[in-house]
């Protein structure tokens, strides 16, 4: 029985004009607010080994984002690099609740990603170009 389950959402692609990206819904926990804060729109990336959240969630999420361990990422555009902090956070995807790292990112302007490590890999994931099963 899945845990989740999630229809891909049509976006703008300025290659391709529109594409149908694996998005998902999950829950992160505030340690500031006490409570479960919903995140939309949530790309599932097999490709990115760790989770990213940008500036403005991870203030809302964490006391002082500056408290992680600073790191560089570097992705497909190898001289291209954001600073992130890594902080452990809790989230929930459906019923499932689980604690993985997380990068809360220096900028407003990157979008919210789960990642393999501890994310995306402890589900069995099924991406059919329609839906996302997450079992």
């Amino acid at each position: 029985m899945p845990s989740a389950e999630f229809d891909y959402k049509e976006q703008d692609s300025a290659i391709f004009g529109k594409v149908k990206r694996p998005l998902l819904e999950l829950d992160v926990y505030s340690e500031r607010e006490k409570a479960w804060l919903p995140l939309y729109k949530v790309l599932a990336d097999t490709g990115a080994d760790i989770s990213i959240l940008p500036r403005y969630i991870g203030k809302l999420v964490v006391a002082d984002i500056l408290e992680g361990r600073r790191i560089n990422i570097r992705g497909v555009v190898p001289h291209s690099k954001i600073v992130c902090y890594i902080h452990a956070l809790k989230l929930r995807v459906g019923s499932k609740e689980f604690t993985l790292p997380v990068a809360i990112a220096e900028s407003d302007n990157v979008p919210i990603v789960l990642g393999r490590v501890k994310g995306l890999d402890i589900f069995k994931c099924i991406f059919d170009g329609k839906k996302i099963v997450l079992e």
